[in-house]
């Protein structure tokens, strides 16, 4: 972990958004939910013992569902959203080995190699400084770990339409990425993937899903 300016760390529009919106979100987003967070365990594929770490974890919905899935793995879940730790907390009272903290993606209260699997679900769309996430995403796995990354794809022209829409409307909204933009971006931050795939529901949402190890240095 270091000290980083506030120049390199996330907008605070994000937190405040989502801090508002803690209360309702699992009703909400139940729908989306239910079509992606699945897809994203399956791809994790988390073993008993394995030291789990989901960035931008929201209310902890995908962490319960890993807890359900495999009662022996180690989990920890990280947000910048006060409310949202709150609700991730709440939801994992009965699961001893559920940590939820409040930290930025851009700067993890983690020394290196601590984790075997990093998941980021639905939420690279709003990061600050994507490169930067990936280095600390690469920094905390461990040398034989596998990150998993599921978001938003470019690729699909339903999200091309909510892409510069949100850019106009959503202070907290950064950009997606197409498939090659994400598989860049990887590169530049000693990744290299094994496996990647799209997938589409509902007629609007367009998703990539991105499974990642470091790469030999």
């Amino acid at each position: 972990m270091s000290a980083l300016s506030e120049h390199s760390r996330q907008d605070r529009s994000v937190a405040d958004q989502y801090d508002a919106w803690a209360r309702i979100y699992d009703l909400l987003w139940a729908r989306y939910m239910n079509h992606t967070l699945p897809v994203a365990q399956q791809a994790a594929a988390v073993r008993s013992g394995e030291h789990v770490l989901d960035v931008a974890c929201g209310t902890g919905e995908l962490l319960s569902r890993i807890a359900t899935g495999t009662p022996g793995a180690e989990l920890t879940g990280v947000d910048l959203a006060p409310k949202m730790v709150e609700r991730a907390r709440q939801k994992l009272t009965d699961e001893p080995n559920a940590h939820v903290e409040q930290s930025d993606a851009h700067d993890l209260p983690y020394a290196n190699d601590t984790f075997d699997v990093v998941v980021c679900a639905n939420t690279f769309h709003y990061f600050t400084h994507p490169e930067q996430v990936l280095g600390e995403l690469r920094r905390v796995l461990g040398p034989e770990g596998r990150l998993v990354l599921l978001d938003w794809c470019r690729d699909f022209w339903t999200c091309q339409l909510m892409d510069r829409v949100l850019q106009y409307l959503d202070p907290a909204y950064e950009t997606c990425y197409t498939r090659a933009e994400l598989m860049t971006l990887l590169g530049r931050t000693s990744f290299e993937v094994p496996d990647a795939f799209r997938y589409r529901f509902d007629g609007v949402w367009g998703m990539m899903v991105v499974t990642a190890r470091p790469s030999a240095e």
